[in-house]
C-alpha cells in the first residue's frame, strides 16, 4: 500500500515538472511570435518610408502571425493600392489587410486624422 501511494506520489509529482516545462515552452513561443511580429511590423514600415510615392502618407503596419494590417490615411487609391504592394513584398508577410482611409483632402480634413502616431483597432465580440 506505502509503495502505491509513493508511485501515485512521484507521478504527480513528474505530472507538474512535465505541465511546467509546458507552461514554459508556451510563453516562451508567445514571446517569440510577438518579437517576430513586432520585427515584421517595423520591416513593413521601413519599406513604406522608403517608397518614394509613400514617403510622405500617414500609414503604419501592425501584424500578428503574418499577416499584416495597414492603417492611415492617404488621398487616393493609387497610394492606398501601392502602399498594399509594398507590404505584400517584404518577406515573411502572408497576407495584407489594407484598411487605409482614402480622404481626398486629407491634409486639410480637421478632425478626420487620427493623432500622430496613434493606431487604434476596435474589436467588438
Amino acid at each position: 500500500m506505502a509503495g502505491t501511494r509513493h508511485a501515485a506520489k512521484l507521478l504527480i509529482l513528474g505530472s507538474l515538472v512535465v505541465a511546467s516545462f509546458a507552461v514554459g515552452c508556451g510563453s516562451s513561443a508567445y514571446a517569440r511570435r510577438t518579437d517576430e511580429d513586432q520585427r515584421l511590423s517595423a520591416r513593413v514600415d521601413e519599406r513604406l518610408a522608403a517608397s518614394p510615392a509613400l514617403s510622405t502618407a500617414r500609414v503604419a503596419a501592425k501584424s500578428h502571425g503574418g499577416v499584416v494590417v495597414l492603417l492611415g490615411e492617404v488621398p487616393d487609391e493609387n497610394l492606398k493600392s501601392e502602399a498594399a504592394h509594398v507590404a505584400s513584398t517584404v518577406p515573411g508577410v502572408v497576407r495584407v489587410n489594407n484598411l487605409i482611409l482614402v480622404a481626398k483632402d486629407a491634409t486639410t480634413a480637421e478632425g478626420s486624422a487620427p493623432a500622430a502616431g496613434a493606431l487604434t483597432i476596435a474589436r467588438t465580440d
